[in-house]
């Protein structure tokens, strides 16, 4: 991280934003040289719309860029089009979509740094799928459990087997994940809240969750999160609480990343898991 912390662009990153930005110019090289140290002026650089148009119409763009970069310019894309219309779409479901005059709670949400570099890193991060293997104790010796780190169910699962100081990571990623199904894939979230009669089955599969659930899920754990000795330590106290709050304002720019640029491909890009 630079002293502002902003992130600091890999030289393969830094290198694919000057060739789209600085067309006009022929000394690539040079230039990635001079802004090594000079994060504002790669910051606006990272709101140039030419970026946009290549990273939305350039077939296997993460063989060139890191996820991280991809969604940094979606974030900063999402937020100037919000700019430009006084509500935003609620998504439920296939179907439901209801326009919501909230843009500027969203706008004046993502005013907050690292609030949008949280979303990026946090769409980032479901790019590659992690599990956890864990050995049960059970009547005839060990049952093996595999965990995934982007089911939701079993990352609740996972920290509750957990001692506190190591449910911090858990915690967030619950948060995550609630984040992640409802801004970016919503046509997977229930409509109505379903109607569960008695436990079901694992091999059953998972039952559709409704949004009240996931904002309820969010709620509670982005707040256990922040709440955590951890969460201070890598400073991000503030920001899972936001979070926490408006969580419903969050996933809005996620809705619209989802719809306007990466609708065709979403699935390629992520491995889904709730």
């Amino acid at each position: 991280m630079t002293v502002d912390d902003r992130p600091v662009l890999s030289e393969a990153d830094l290198r694919f934003v000057v060739e789209t930005v600085a067309t006009q110019r022929s000394d690539h090289a040079q230039i990635v040289e001079l802004l090594r140290d000079k994060p504002d002026l790669v910051d606006t650089m990272l709101g140039d719309d030419k970026l946009l148009r290549r990273v939305t119409s350039e077939q296997d763009v993460l063989l060139r860029i890191s996820p991280r970069l991809l969604f940094d310019i979606l974030v900063r894309a999402a937020i100037r089009e919000m700019q430009r219309q006084p509500y935003t779409i609620e998504r439920i479901g296939v179907e439901g979509r209801i326009p919501v005059f909230d843009s500027g709670e969203v706008l004046e949400l993502m005013k907050d740094r690292q609030v949008r570099d949280y979303l990026s890193d946090m769409l980032a991060s479901f790019t590659k799928t992690e599990t956890s293997t864990v050995y049960i104790k059970a009547r005839h010796g060990f049952r093996r459990r595999t965990y995934s780190d982007m089911d939701l169910d079993d990352m609740v699962q996972l920290s509750d087997m957990l001692d506190e100081e190591a449910r911090f990571p858990y915690y967030k990623r619950i948060g995550d994940i609630c984040l992640f199904i409802t801004g970016i894939f919503p046509e997977h979230v229930a409509v109505e809240r379903p109607v569960q009669v008695g436990p079901s089955p694992r091999t059953s599969g998972r039952r559709p969750r409704a949004l009240e659930e996931y904002e309820e899920y969010a709620w509670k754990f982005y707040r256990l999160a922040a709440k955590h000795v951890s969460s201070e330590t890598v400073g991000l106290e503030a920001t899972l609480i936001t979070l926490a709050e408006h969580f419903g304002l969050a996933r809005k720019p996620l809705n619209f990343i989802s719809d306007k640029y990466i609708k065709v491909h979403k699935t390629q890009l992520f491995t889904q898991g709730d």
